[in-house]
């Protein structure tokens, strides 16, 4: 727990940490364990993904029949609305970190979500 000015205590978690080069990379997105809406959400952002990304590595968990990560994250959890993580490729792999930094991949990971938000919305309606 670290204090800032203004803010009070927070928590900060460093992802990216020895300064080396890692070889994970790619998108994924993770809902909580079982079958909810936020995999319809999660499923329709791979869909975007799928477009958006080309040449990209997605990763996914197809075990359960839907491409999205699971795990009991707090968040996704005691979120009331359906709730997707998604990680937008990684901090640590100069692959990614060269396309996180270039218009195209700004764009394209503002695209896919937008285009999937806009996309459960008009099934689902308001949640």
């Amino acid at each position: 727990v670290e204090r800032s000015r203004g803010l009070g205590d927070v928590y900060k978690r460093q992802a990216a940490g020895n300064g080396e080069w890692m070889s994970a990379r790619g998108w994924s997105a993770y809902t909580s364990k079982g079958k909810t809406k936020s995999d319809e959400l999660a499923t329709m952002l791979y869909e975007e993904a799928e477009q958006n990304f080309a040449g990209q590595k997605i990763r996914r968990d197809n075990s359960d029949g839907d491409p999205d990560w699971e795990e009991n994250f707090y968040i996704l959890v005691k979120t009331k609305c359906p709730a997707v993580l998604t990680e937008n490729f990684f901090q640590d792999n100069k692959e990614d970190v060269d396309y996180l930094y270039s218009d195209k991949g700004k764009q394209a990971i503002i695209k896919t979500h937008v285009d999937a938000i806009i996309k459960y919305v008009t099934k689902y309606g308001k949640t």
